[in-house]
């Protein structure tokens, strides 16, 4: 048997060993918690892809503007390529000033959303919780999982529900303003309950996880409840 053959067999194993493994309640949540990471991420996505998209085309703007200017200057230079250099320029321009557009027209949205965004990450956090709460019943029954930072994703995930779900009375627990003093030392003011104490920060703490998709979820799930 050659190394290939051998890595394939190897690969293969894994796969199918992970899947019989799998706990029940985390096969039993994919199609919720797979369409909800999808709806959480994807308009923002496409605005970190509409912002790169600007930034590029104003830089070619730019550049495009010194080449008339310094050519409209310059002897050497022909009528010809001066106009050139000038449609570039406008060219360049006006699919920056759609770009901006569209830019714009998204981040209202987002804006517009951004609440309904959050409350759909809640969704996902007390799915997430409601599995450690059926499993293990208290959090301090429930292996504590994987470390981020000074934090077991259990604690994470657990206090990172109750803020979601407590938000808009800010009347937190003790358990929910120790997790999210600590996400605050390791991870920024946007944890902070001072600041952002009636805003749901579900969607920060996903962020946290590292739960972009239902691969991600999945991994840690399995692994707290296994």
């Amino acid at each position: 048997m050659d190394i290939w053959s051998g890595n394939m067999i190897i690969a293969t194993t894994v796969q199918m060993l992970s899947e019989r493994e799998m706990h029940q309640y985390v096969t039993d949540t994919e199609f919720a918690v797979a369409n909800l990471l999808k709806l959480a991420t994807d308009e923002e996505k496409l605005l970190s892809e509409l912002r790169r998209a600007l930034t590029t085309l104003e830089a070619k703007e730019k550049a495009y503007k010194w080449d008339f200017e310094t050519s409209d200057m310059n002897d050497d230079f022909s009528d010809a390529y001066v106009m050139a250099a000038f449609h570039r320029m406008a060219e360049a321009h006006q699919a920056a000033k759609e770009i901006e557009r569209r830019a714009a027209e998204i981040q209202a949205a987002v804006g517009a959303h951004q609440q309904a965004t959050q409350a759909i990450a809640g969704g996902v956090l007390q799915i997430a919780k409601q599995g450690i709460s059926l499993v293990f019943g208290k959090k301090s029954d429930a292996p504590m999982g994987r470390q981020i930072g000074a934090l077991p994703i259990r604690d994470i995930i657990w206090e990172g529900r109750n803020q979601a779900l407590h938000y808009e009375e800010a009347n937190y627990k003790k358990g929910v303003k120790k997790v999210f003093t600590a996400l605050e030392q390791d991870h920024g003011e946007h944890f902070s309950l001072e600041s952002h104490g009636h805003q749901n920060r579900a969607k920060q703490i996903l962020y946290v996880l590292g739960w972009f998709s239902f691969k991600d979820y999945a991994r840690d799930m399995n692994e707290l409840l296994s």
